[in-house]
């Protein structure tokens, strides 16, 4: 039976004691694929100077040579970043080994192939087979040693959980009734998953007072902000019946916002319409994903905007130098600073070239509009090819921004956006970026309600961000830009 903890002990992976033991798995993890990758190469070279080499001169086995070392350190960090790239260093005390041994199976299967193609192709070899000889050595050394020492920290870390010595503060937030039925399983998923059950969230307007499977009532959901600090609550289980389901949106917000790990108990509709999943330990349970793009194309996704961004910052420093000059010609400093919204709602300074008058805001926040008397002569110009926006590479350079993403917007306004569109919040799960679907399919905003219909547009991107979107925004901008549509 899972332990239900006193309120305001802390218990989860937010506490600087399990912090810490996920950094200490995380380097464990590291040595154990570099080691995997070093015995792999060890192999492989060992292959090459006893069979391959003496079959092409006809000696007997060649003495290694001082390329060893030196080889085998390049092919490991080349692994640890395949296996960084696929985010198999993230989330290491919550991982399904069957997931992750598919996984790395699959990006295995990748990295040897690239491998060949880069640093063994070449080989002069007698016979062809010899190939296939080296590929056995290299991928399936890499394989047997990296599945071996996953397995064992994997079964490590399951231990642990088992023995307690591992738990994950956890809050069921729902209706008394629904949670009762659904106790069994609620409790077969936390002794399995390492929870520890704190307390229960209501769902109803007014504050109940009975404890809900013998766990005490901590407040509404009004409260949930409060009790996830106070308790260092990790996961959530949410159990809301088919009439309540209204209510999801707004609560899903909230906790995305929070960061923490949602379950949802579904009902009978649920399950016959397909939305379920079996989780690892066998209970219907559906698991709410926060982040909209997998590991690898998240991290492939900020690679190229490192890369491109300081690539733009370099090419582009001598139309920075013009640009400033020209801007240099009214009265005010060359960039324009302001305060915007980034991912998790963080406060940055976004940073571009200044189109209007130093005083523009000075009777408080106001948003440009057509044949607006603040913008200077450069100015239009500027904001016609969208030339302003440039600066915005070293937002993206320092992490703060994305090439594609949706436009921040100024606390001011999207506390605006907010009250009347809930949803707005959902943008907060990513980086904001230089351009935007909205602003490619809708344009600049000149109200509120302008701001909620492009918002429309940014959500449509979130849902369904890939590479292949993110460079249909790049050349619809492009084609913008060219146009000089902008405003």
């Amino acid at each position: 039976m899972a332990r239900q903890p006193k309120v305001g002990i802390s218990l989860s992976p937010r506490s600087a004691s399990l912090k810490s033991t996920q950094q200490r798995y995380t380097l464990v993890y590291v040595l154990a694929d570099f080691s995997a990758a070093c015995i792999a190469y060890t192999w492989l070279y060992d292959y090459r100077k006893s069979v391959v080499e003496p079959a092409r001169f006809g000696l007997e086995s060649l003495e290694w040579d001082a390329f060893y070392p030196i080889g085998m350190v390049i092919t490991a960090l080349l692994w640890l970043s395949t296996m960084a790239l696929i985010g198999l260093y993230q989330g290491l005390l919550r991982k399904s080994r069957l997931t992750e041994v598919r996984r790395l199976t699959q990006a295995l299967a990748v990295f040897v192939i690239a491998y060949f193609l880069l640093f063994i192709l070449d080989d002069y070899v007698k016979n062809y087979r010899a190939y296939w000889g080296l590929l056995q050595r290299f991928g399936g050394g890499l394989l047997m040693t990296s599945v071996a020492f996953r397995l064992a920290l994997g079964g490590h870390i399951r231990w642990r959980i088992s023995q307690k010595h591992l738990h994950f503060a956890t809050l069921i937030i729902g209706e008394k009734s629904l949670i009762e039925t659904y106790e069994a399983k609620v409790r077969k998923h936390a002794d399995a998953s390492g929870e520890v059950l704190a307390g229960w969230i209501s769902t109803s307007n007014h504050k109940e007072n009975a404890p809900c499977i013998g766990l005490p009532l901590l407040g509404t959901t009004k409260e949930i902000n409060h009790w996830v600090s106070k308790l260092n609550i990790e996961d959530v289980v949410i159990a809301l019946p088919q009439e309540e389901h209204y209510k999801l949106t707004t609560l899903l917000l909230d906790l995305e916002q929070l960061g923490l790990r949602i379950f949802m108990f579904p009902d009978t509709y649920g399950i016959l319409s397909g939305m379920v999943r079996l989780d690892e330990h066998g209970v219907p349970l559906m698991e709410w994903h926060n982040e909209p793009m997998d590991s690898w194309q998240r991290n492939s996704k900020r690679i190229a905007d490192l890369a491109l961004s300081a690539a733009a910052l370099l090419l582009l420093t001598p139309l920075f130098l013009i640009v400033a000059l020209l801007v240099a010609g009214s009265k005010g400093p060359i960039l324009f600073k302001q305060d915007r919204l980034g991912r998790q709602g963080k406060v940055f300074q976004i940073i571009k070239f200044r189109t209007m008058i130093a005083a523009a805001e000075a009777q408080g926040p106001q948003l440009s509009s057509t044949n607006d008397a603040r913008i200077t002569r450069i100015g239009s110009f500027l904001r016609k090819y969208r030339i302003d926006e440039l600066p915005q590479f070293w937002n993206v350079l320092v992490g703060d921004m994305s090439l594609v993403g949706p436009r921040p917007e100024r606390e001011f306004y999207a506390s605006q956006i907010i009250e009347r569109a809930p949803q707005y919040r959902h943008i907060y799960k990513v980086r904001p970026g230089i351009t935007s679907w909205g602003m490619v399919r809708y344009g600049y905003a000149s109200s509120v309600d302008e701001m909620i219909r492009r918002m429309e547009y940014d959500l449509l991107y979130i849902e369904n961000m890939s590479w292949h979107n993110d460079l249909k925004v790049l050349i619809y901008t492009a084609w913008t830009v060219l146009k000089g549509r902008g405003k």
